[in-house]
């Protein structure tokens, strides 16, 4: 996505702590500012959403929607404000099956995440207790760390700080551990489990068939691909390539010279294909490169406000101020047109083309 210089004077004791943080957390001081601004915004979203559920502006749908969360945790947000909800029987009965079928035990550790096929499966030797309470994987000291390598080479973009999984799931890619049980140190774990671990992961292979396995650290490693595993290219394991990541004190050359290897695998073995909530526009024909304007399906609403009026949307990677017409109209609904000017439109869109349209920080319409 394109960016946008933005020039601003902050207070000196502000300075000091933005360096402070960028200090912690091994970022330069343009990164830190840029994810905190993204935890800003989506602590805004979260607000505005339940702000205008209280005054019955939106359902719990529509604002569950707009926070970029599921009913369930938004639900959880309202009850953690003070506020009251409605429950229907529906709801209040999906809310016992939820509960009977044990997803609420599930707390009690971090469920997979299958990758797509051809997807990247990180694998580790068990969650540890602060991921688990946070609801993310690899969120201690040592975990961040590997986010922050991990969008290094390209495979997520963009992450929340905190719940930088879901960056690398919208891209395709997959997550497990040896064995699932948490503990604060992998010692902790019997002979057992691990036993049990290697064989259900190699089951979990054979049936998500993820492109290639990447490995967080060699104990997983040395278990299903022999102990004289090194760093870097392994042998196959269920028919599936392999990768070995080196360890978190490393050498910054071996680290460097390892992360160029999995450069190299990645881009031959496991395609890094997007994976999001997003909808497609009508095909852009020569008439709306004319009248500069993108035509929407009733599907794809549900990433602009209800009423007509200015937007914001990012193009492209371009952003650009917008008029939104959602055209209800009093006999039958129509497609939506918003329109963003000709110029832009035949700068940024072929004709017959067809865009895909999600939601960006702040609920800003991204069409690429």
């Amino acid at each position: 996505m394109k960016t946008e210089q933005i020039n601003i004077r902050l207070e000196a004791d502000l300075v000091s702590a933005l360096e402070r943080v960028a200090r912690e957390e091994a970022l330069d001081r343009a990164t830190t500012i840029r994810r905190l601004l993204e935890s800003s915004i989506k602590e805004w979203e979260l607000e505005r959403a339940l702000l205008g559920y209280r005054r019955g502006e939106v359902s719990i749908g529509r604002a569950a929607e707009e926070a970029g969360m599921t009913q369930w945790e938004l639900i959880d947000a309202v009850r953690a404000a003070g506020m009251a909800y409605p429950l229907d029987a529906k709801d209040v009965g999906d809310r016992l099956d939820e509960l009977e079928t044990g997803v609420a035990a599930q707390r009690d550790t971090l469920p997979d995440i299958p990758p797509d096929p051809s997807g990247v499966l990180l694998v580790g030797i068990n969650p540890a207790p602060v991921s688990v309470a946070a609801g993310h994987y690899y969120q201690g000291t040592l975990g961040r760390r590997l986010w922050r390598r991990l969008e290094r080479v390209g495979l997520l973009e963009e992450p929340t700080p905190g719940s930088e999984d879901e960056a690398f799931a919208r891209r395709g890619h997959g997550l497990t551990d040896l064995v699932k049980r948490p503990t604060r140190s992998s010692a902790e774990l019997s002979a057992s489990e691990l036993a049990a671990g290697t064989e259900t992961l190699r089951t979990k292979i054979r049936e998500w068939k993820p492109g290639l396995i990447l490995f967080a650290f060699k104990e997983p490693a040395r278990r299903l691909l022999g102990p004289d595993v090194r760093p870097g290219v392994g042998p196959e394991l269920e028919g599936v390539p392999t990768f070995l990541l080196s360890g978190p004190y490393a050498a910054a050359a071996e680290t460097d010279r390892i992360d160029a290897e999995l450069l190299s695998v990645l881009d031959r073995e496991a395609p890094r294909k997007p994976r999001e909530d997003s909808e497609r526009t009508q095909r852009v024909t020569g008439n709306d490169r004319r009248a500069g304007q993108i035509r929407l399906p009733r599907q794809a609403k549900r990433f602009f406000p209800s009423a007509k009026g200015p937007v914001d949307v990012v193009l492209r990677g371009t952003r650009l101020e917008a008029e939104y017409d959602p055209r209800l109209g009093p006999d039958r609904e129509r497609s939506a047109v918003l329109r963003v000017g000709a110029d832009p439109l035949r700068q940024l869109v072929r004709e017959n083309e067809v865009l895909r349209v999600s939601r960006g920080l702040g609920g800003v319409a991204l069409l690429d």
